[in-house]
């Protein structure tokens, strides 16, 4: 069979399912009887010995020797053996959808079946069903990869998962264990009183982090939105709203690099706590990662990156200064001015100036210190210059009431008391943020709607945020942070032999360009058939620039170009070279150049492409002096 190709297998296993049917044997039932998984019969054979039992799920091996066959069937828990005598096994019955044993050659590794008998051990001692009545629940089209050798390719462990997760035990307990882990946090959080809310992953405002973000468009609003990089601002509104104890487990989307230990995509469990400061989340956090490993894991040493951790012992906690200082020698605390603490990095070999005494320090710890934080840290007193969401210390306001957790040179969450002065936090953002580099994930973006919330009166409050893929790496003992999600994100693909199974002509994802027209060019294509919409609505975004002019005296000019959707699959579509009239008058000669741009173009469209829907987006308009 293995020297066949995979459409000459697929055609043998195609011709069974057909064999069935015209038996009256539905290769694809509804449902199981099934009353038992593997692992409870296995763990406690006693129990079980001579019970009638229902089995179900994917024959894994399967051999036939005259009136006896044997077969394994692998469900969410474990395997366990089929043990089938001729005279035993109930004739084929379509009703029942039984197979008798002269059909069981209908069947193929990798089907998924239901057997019903009695428990016992075979000779040899394996714990087995002995087999009565056998039912086929789906015929699988395509065979398995080799067991023994299971998937090679690291592409395809990643792209095809599921098989990974049928052919390595390893793997599969892997993905139970993030699960239960994630119960756990839930578990612990629970039982102190937290409620856990649901925040929005489409957000007007992408606050809460320094992250590029990922940008989205929502048809119904007319308005361009944000996948959250943080959900922090939304769980303080809810202390607003009057809730002491909250916590989300939510998706988090960074459109930044994908390296061993970052992702797009990925998940955070975030708190806040009303009337506490970041001391409370150091005990928190340090009693949620022992309560993981002992409740999921049953122990507390784990080998992460060739080091044993140890979570049984106190964390350590020490300041960042004192870090630095511990390691280097220098206490940047002690620098009088921003050149003499670069001049100290330049003594550590570090080239690379920095704009204030406390960067300068972040810097000397991220090149000589964080990686040899080994055993579970607290690093706390970060510089307030990067810290703009944390309360400085009342001791000493350089720097925050903020911590780091570190564990085996990795960080592995960010913590800190929240800043509750709604005019503080407003001028820090202010000072920091620069509309032309508003998406370039820099800076805190300005929330306004935030701002007003926290003039209502935020109490003392403190949060969490410890990753989730993160915590699964250091508990599963993984280096690679695609081993722990189930779903990386990966360019899509269609394999060659897809392509030609399912009749499809292009093999591959056409790359996503924008594409750029004269606004006369895209007539002239719309006129001549070239170019259609590819769906029923399009959406467009206006752009301006106004440039004005060096004399008061003389009117400004207008530069505009609007960015289309729906016209290219997977593509934006931008035009410019639009005839645009003077601006005598702001802001209504804005106005004017808008709806005279958005003019043009809708009745053009509505002309060309009657049938097409056109919504036009809240323009943006740009000065320049």
């Amino acid at each position: 069979m293995s020297t066949n190709t995979l459409t000459e297998i697929r055609n043998v296993r195609l011709g069974k399912a057909g064999s069935l049917r015209s038996s009256s044997l539905n290769p694809y039932p509804s449902r199981s009887q099934r009353t038992h998984y593997a692992k409870a019969i296995l763990d406690d054979f006693a129990s079980h010995e001579g019970k009638q039992v229902t089995v179900a799920g994917r024959l894994m091996s399967w051999r036939k020797q005259g009136a006896l066959a044997f077969g394994h069937v692998l469900d969410q828990t474990g395997r366990i053996q089929l043990f089938l005598r001729r005279q035993l096994v109930q004739a084929t019955n379509p009703a029942a959808g039984n197979l008798g044993y002269a059909e069981l050659n209908l069947l193929d590794l990798g089907d998924l079946v239901e057997a019903t008998g009695k428990v016992m051990k075979t000779e040899r001692g394996e714990i087995s069903v002995l087999v009565e009545s056998i039912r086929l629940l789906t015929k699988a089209i395509r065979p398995l990869p080799d067991q023994w050798s299971g998937l090679k390719d690291r592409e395809q462990v990643l792209r095809k998962r599921y098989l990974d997760t049928i052919l390595t035990p390893e793997t599969h307990e892997r993905f139970i264990k993030i699960s239960q882990m994630v119960a756990a946090i839930r578990e612990f959080l629970n039982a102190r009183g937290f409620l856990e809310f649901n925040t929005p992953v489409i957000q007007p405002q992408y606050g809460g982090g320094t992250a590029k973000p990922f940008k989205t468009h929502v048809n119904a609003l007319g308005c361009e939105m944000y996948l959250a990089i943080s959900h922090e601002l939304n769980l303080k509104r809810l202390i607003v709203a009057g809730y002491d104890k909250v916590y989300t487990i939510g998706r988090y989307f960074r459109n930044e690099g994908i390296d061993r230990s970052h992702h797009p995509e990925f998940s955070m469990v975030e708190t806040m706590t009303a009337y506490e400061n970041y001391e409370y989340n150091m005990n928190l956090i340090e009693e949620m990662f022992r309560h993981i490993a002992i409740t999921v894991f049953g122990r507390t040493q784990f080998k992460v990156k060739g080091h044993t951790i140890d979570f049984s012992q106190p964390w350590r906690r020490i300041s960042m200064a004192d870090a630095v200082k511990e390691k280097t020698g220098i206490d940047f605390r002690a620098c009088p001015t921003v050149e003499d603490a670069n001049s100290r990095l330049a003594a550590l070999g570090i080239n690379e100036p920095q704009p204030s005494i406390g960067e300068a320090l972040v810097k000397a710890f991220e090149v000589k210190v964080e990686h040899e934080l080994i055993q579970p840290t607290l690093l706390f007193g970060q510089p307030v210059e990067i810290s703009p969401l944390a309360k400085p210390m009342a001791d000493d306001p350089r720097f925050a009431e903020r911590f780091e957790i570190f564990i085996a040179g990795m960080e592995c969450g960010d913590n800190w008391s929240e800043q509750n002065d709604p005019v503080h936090l407003l001028e820090t953002w202010q000072k920091s943020y620069r509309v032309e580099e508003r998406d370039t994930g820099k800076f805190h973006t300005l929330d306004f709607d935030f701002i007003e919330a926290l003039e209502y009166g935020l109490p003392p409050t403190t949060g969490i945020g410890p990753g989730v893929e993160r915590m699964a790496m250091i508990f599963t003992e993984q280096e690679n942070i695609d081993d722990v999600i189930f779903f990386p994100l990966m360019r899509p693909a269609i394999s060659p032999m897809n392509a030609s199974l399912y009749g499809i002509q292009q093999t591959e994802l056409a790359p996503v360009e924008d594409l750029a027209l004269a606004f006369e060019e895209f007539q002239s294509l719309c006129k001549g058939g070239l170019l259609k919409p590819s769906v029923p609505h399009l959406t467009i975004k206006p752009h301006m620039r106004v440039w004005k002019a060096p004399s008061s005296s003389e009117p400004a000019r207008a530069t505009g170009h609007v960015e289309i959707e729906g016209f290219l699959p997977n593509s934006v579509l931008r035009l410019s070279g639009f005839a645009m009239p003077a601006v005598e008058r702001l802001p209504e000669g804005e106005t004017k150049v808008l709806e005279s741009l958005e003019r043009s173009l809708v009745d053009f469209l509505h002309k060309t492409f009657p049938e097409v829907k056109v919504t036009v987006s809240p323009p943006t308009a740009l000065h320049s002096s």
